[in-house]
């Protein structure tokens, strides 16, 4: 039973990060694979803000993200996330990249990523 939850997880976390990707990426790419879901240890406000500030600069998603990292912030100090590493291709490229994404607790929403 234990393991069928965290298989649901895993698929959860991996559609939120296709949907997200589908709404605010700026250019279209080849979703190679991803990691196994994971938490994070504690992590503090003051590093959230500077991964959703450096998201601005992000080549693949830009400006764009501003609002629905906002809409998912949580109140507090310190926090446990989920993680998850898309590792993704553009089309015509050899080269692959990633992209780690921190998800809430409730696999509800993307609060940063890097």
């Amino acid at each position: 039973m234990l393991l069928l939850a965290s298989c649901g997880k895993q698929h959860q976390a991996e559609s939120l990060v296709e949907d997200f990707v589908e709404a605010y990426a700026q250019r279209e790419i080849d979703i190679r694979s991803f990691s196994d879901l994971d938490s994070t240890r504690v992590i503090a406000d003051s590093v959230i803000l500077a991964l959703r500030s450096n998201a601005e600069r992000d080549p693949l998603f830009g400006k764009a993200l501003l609002a629905p990292f906002e809409q998912h912030s949580e109140q507090g100090s310190y926090h446990t996330f989920l993680f998850i590493r898309m590792r993704y291709q553009e089309p015509g490229d050899t080269v692959e990249a990633s992209r780690t994404f921190y998800l809430d607790n409730g696999l509800k929403g993307i609060v940063a990523f890097k």
